[in-house]
């Protein structure tokens, strides 16, 4: 997830100016772009299913940024000592974000512990919050894309992935949980400056598209043939009346679809 992070960063013309123990910070290279992120990088997969040491784990980040015993030791002060003009930090907080990676070892972690996850964002202390969560098949079938289409930047190709429509009504239908596009709709909504205008909205699901979320491909090909009249309904009908097995229609509701392509 760091190398899909990284790459992400430095393409919308950000900075790495420091990293320490799983955390990074970034600023714009742009000195008129007010803007910073800490990148958190959290492994939850070896304690999933004990919440107290998750909420342990996600409450380190906001308990080292400061060190109320010295003022020159925490990850605040680290940071600060990063920028060449001083001036720039009077208002870090107020401009600093911090994007939380969690990587569980089962997607649905996520609803387990939602209330969690929304007190932590919800905190007013320091800095914004956002908590992204991820599993390592997502990671890895994201990277894989992204190697196919390594001639691509990485905005353009995980703006094509949030794109596949049937792949949204498959997600809103709970079908399509702890896949590589769940985790591209994860990164549009967690990243702030990462924005995509999708197509497919909840305002265009009609009952015709959700019915077809739940046909097989066959079934949705034989559909389009009966509208377009290439076979009739009455066809279709008749296969009802007469006396015979589920598997004889198949056979003969594909052997139409045949003739029809």
């Amino acid at each position: 997830m760091k190398d899909i992070m990284i790459k992400l960063f430095e393409e919308y013309n950000f900075i790495k100016t420091w990293e320490e123990n799983n955390k990074m910070f970034f600023v714009n290279a742009d000195k008129n772009i007010v803007s910073y992120f800490i990148l958190n990088f959290i492994d939850c997969t070896h304690i999933s299913d004990d919440e107290e040491l998750i909420k342990k784990e996600l409450s380190k980040l906001e308990e080292e940024y400061v060190d109320s015993g010295n003022e020159k030791k925490g990850i605040k002060y680290s940071i600060i000592s990063s920028f060449e003009n001083k001036q720039e930090v009077s208002q870090i907080d107020k401009n600093t974000s911090a994007i939380y990676l969690v990587e569980f070892s089962e997607i649905n972690m996520l609803s387990k512990y939602r209330n969690l996850i929304y007190s932590i964002e919800e905190s007013p202390d320091y800095f914004k919050r956002y908590i992204l969560p991820y599993t390592e098949k997502q990671v890895a079938g994201l990277k894989n894309v992204l190697a196919d289409y390594s001639d691509k930047n990485i905005g353009e190709i995980l703006s094509q992935l949030a794109d596949v429509e049937k792949n949204y009504y498959s997600l809103m239908n709970g079908t399509n949980n702890n896949s590589v596009y769940e985790l591209v709709i994860r990164l549009f909504s967690k990243i702030p400056f990462l924005q995509y205008r999708f197509k497919a909205t909840s305002d265009d699901i009609s009952l015709e598209k959700i019915v077809k979320s739940f046909l097989t491909d066959d079934l949705v090909e034989y559909d389009e043939a009966i509208k377009e009249n290439k076979i009739t309904l009455e066809e279709f009908i008749s296969l009802e009346k007469d006396n015979i097995t589920e598997k004889e229609i198949d056979k003969i509701i594909n052997q139409l679809i045949e003739e029809v392509k």
